[in-house]
Parts: structure tokens; C-alpha cells; sequence
């Protein structure tokens, strides 16, 4: 589910969730349906990272650093676990490390609100949180490396890349660190509407620069040494009579093929976009607030219907299209050998065929798949929302 940023809108909250305050309508999703299974997916093995991220809103995922994943909780705890195995590395509450209480069981410590994460680079792991910290770990062993403050919540997860650790805040601040001391080095302010989704775009660093979307439907680019802005790129335009049909944020995290760079907005457009010169270089009508995946020659997007697309990156050409699971609030798509994997919030993982989209594997799972799953190698590694890792194969 998605939510929207201001308390004071529960009433539209509701309308984009699919519910009603005024009459017994229900949320509608497509039962599944049988399937002809070509593929037969496995757990290899599963372990408990904290208490997970609970009903909140995050897109916190693990991450594959070195021959170890590495995971963490809402409330503070980062663990780390042999990949192939999935035995445990080590584990840390980052509240003790930052000289607060950790989590008792008389006396339960204060969150730290981990949100935005886990990204690696330079032999270290970074995260922010909805307290609007970043937080550098030592891989190896969880070591404290440093913390800083920006202002406002980290959502999403923070760009690693030629020295710098950029980060994305709620309030519209894109903010670039030292990647090794945590040292502020600039900010770069944009643009925030009174009512957005809940969530920002992750910012990725390349050629230079770093590339992010914005809450006003544009992707744009910040020059890494100085944090000006080079260039930026219109994906979606405010239409409606009410500020609910007037959302056009652009939370997707950027992707780069080629020498064009991929986005697509909420109630906007996916687009390719010129790198150098910000050039928009086509737009197909196709509206999400997930990230967008690309592989095998192809685009791959979950609408905010729920259906699964494949487009041609090159021009931008529908491929194929999956509408078999409507409604079932499904995560971002990845690619994954030859198929395209979604989770949904009934806890199932399913597996599409990547060149024709139809469904060909499933995997049930005891809770909600809420952030898409990472592939390392020949490997899925998911997280659930109530703290599960899995690593599965097929």
C-alpha cells in the first residue's frame, strides 16, 4: 500500500488504497487462479532479522555485500548471515552503538525508525531513517563508521558513488556526504507539494552526477561536486479537479541502460531520457510509484493497477502485458534468470515468464512480501514484513 505524507488527508489515503468510509465496498483483488508450473521455486533457507518493518510504510531491503546478506529491522537491529548457508555473521543493535537503550523486553527502547536502506559502496553499508539520520556500517562486523543528521525523513535508499553518499529527505533536500566521513558537502532544495505519496526516489550516482526524481513529476540531475543542477526532465503534468488526481511524484529509482536513463511517475508517464543532456527521448502513458527494472533487453514495470508490463527500452513499445494479479498490491518486478518476480501482500512470490509474461511458478510464504525481491547470482533473497529473510531459488 501506498500512503500519502499528510495526516490530515486519512479520507484520501483510504481512496487510494481501494477502500470506503461510506458503505461496505471492499478492497477488490483477483483470486489466483491454477497455473501451468514450468518452474518450481525453493526456500533454501530462512532466518529473523528483529521484528521486521511491522504495518509501516518502508521499502527497506537487504543487500548482498561480499559472500554474506546483510538485513535490518525498523527498530534498529542489522544482521549479516553467510549467504550461501544463511548462517548468522553477526548482529547489532545500531541504538546501542549510538549510546541509547536497546530494545528490552520490561522495557522497549525507542525506535530508530531504519527506512531508507541498505545500500553498500566503498567497503561500507549505508541506511537513513524516518529521524533523519545516515548511518555508516562496517560490513564485516557492524562497526559504527559515523552517523550525521539531515533534514527530513530518509525514505529511500541512499546513492553510494565517487566519494560522495547522497541521500533523498522527505522534505524535498537532495543531500550529498562524505562517503567517509559523513561530512555534509552540499544541498540541493526542490520543490514539495502540499499533498504527496509517501515515499521519495532514490537517488543513483553516475557519470558525475546524481539522478533522482522528484515530488513535482520531474527527474533531474545534481552535479556531484557542487550540487547544482545540470539538468532536469518533465515525466508527468498535474491533471484533475482534485489534488488527488493532481499526484505526479516520481518515486522510482532511476535506472541507466545505455546512454539513456529510465523513470516513470505516478498519474505520469514511464520515459527514457537522454543522460547527458536531460532530452526527453520518448513517454508511453503507464502510471507507479514502484521501481522499474531492466534486463534481458527489456523494461520491465508494476502499474498502480497491479498489472505487470514488458516494454522495449529502445522505443518504448509494449512487449507484453499480466493483469492476472490486479489489486493484490504487488511489489516492483525484477528480473531473475529467465523470469520477471513479483511479491504481492497476501505473501505469495510469483514468477512470470520473462519473455511473454505469463505466470509459470509460486511460492506461498507465511507474511507480506512488502519490497521487491534483491538477485545475487542464481539467488532471491526476500524480506517480509515481519522480519523473515528468505533465500530462494529455482
Amino acid at each position: 500500500m501506498k500512503f500519502l505524507k499528510l495526516t490530515a488527508v486519512a479520507v484520501a489515503a483510504t481512496v487510494l488504497s481501494g477502500c470506503s468510509i461510506f458503505g461496505d465496498d471492499e478492497i477488490t483483488y483477483k483470486e489466483l487462479q491454477p497455473i501451468n508450473a514450468t518452474v518450481t521455486p525453493q526456500v533454501q533457507w530462512t532466518r529473523e532479522v528483529g521484528d521486521g518493518v511491522g504495518d509501516f510504510f518502508s521499502r527497506l531491503n537487504p543487500i548482498v555485500v561480499g559472500e554474506r546478506v546483510i538485513a535490518a529491522d525498523r527498530r534498529g537491529v542489522v544482521a549479516a548471515f553467510e549467504r550461501n548457508s544463511g548462517q548468522p555473521a553477526w548482529r547489532v543493535d545500531v541504538r546501542t552503538l549510538l549510546g541509547g537503550e536497546e530494545e528490552g523486553w520490561l522495557f522497549p527502547g525507542e525506535p530508530l525508525r531504519i527506512s531508507g536502506g541498505l545500500t553498500s559502496g566503498g567497503n561500507r553499508i549505508f541506511f537513513g531513517t524516518e529521524n533523519g539520520q545516515v548511518i555508516a556500517l562496517n560490513p564485516d562486523n557492524g562497526e559504527l563508521l559515523w552517523h550525521t543528521e539531515v533534514k527530513g525523513e530518509v525514505l529511500a535508499d541512499p546513492a553510494v558513488g565517487d566519494g560522495f553518499v547522497v541521500v533523498q529527505t522527505g522534505s524535498g533536500n537532495i543531500v550529498g556526504l562524505d562517503e567517509r566521513t559523513g561530512e555534509e558537502q552540499w544541498t540541493l532544495r526542490t520543490e514539495v507539494p502540499a499533498l504527496t505519496l509517501r515515499g521519495t526516489s532514490a537517488p543513483i550516482i553516475t557519470n558525475g552526477g546524481a539522478l533522482f526524481g522528484t515530488a513535482t513529476g520531474k527527474l533531474s540531475v545534481a552535479v556531484l561536486e557542487n550540487g547544482q543542477q545540470a539538468w532536469e526532465a518533465r515525466l508527468a503534468v498535474p491533471k484533475g479537479a482534485t489534488e488527488l488526481q493532481r499526484l505526479i511524484d516520481v518515486d522510482s529509482k532511476p535506472v541507466v541502460y545505455g546512454s539513456a536513463v529510465y523513470a516513470i511517475a505516478y498519474n505520469g508517464q514511464v520515459a527514457s531520457v537522454e543522460l547527458n543532456s536531460g532530452r526527453v527521448i520518448w513517454q508511453r502513458e503507464y502510471s507507479s510509484f514502484q521501481n522499474i527494472d531492466i534486463g534481458g533487453g527489456r523494461l520491465y514495470l508494476t502499474d498502480v493497477d497491479d498489472s505487470v508490463y514488458a516494454l522495449d527500452p529502445q522505443g518504448g513499445v509494449e512487449v507484453w502485458s499480466n493483469n492476472d494479479l490486479s489489486g493484490r498490491e504487488l511489489t516492483a518486478p525484477v528480473r531473475y534468470k529467465n523470469t520477471v518476480v513479483v511479491g504481492d501482500r497476501f505473501g505469495y512470490l510469483h514468477f512470470l515468464n520473462a519473455s511473454n509474461g505469463e505466470l509459470i511458478g509460486r511460492l506461498e510464504m507465511d507474511d507480506e512480501a512488502y519490497v521487491a525481491p534483491i538477485v545475487s547470482g542464481d539467488t532471491l533473497y526476500v524480506q517480509l514484513r515481519d522480519g523473515s529473510l528468505l533465500a530462494v531459488g529455482i
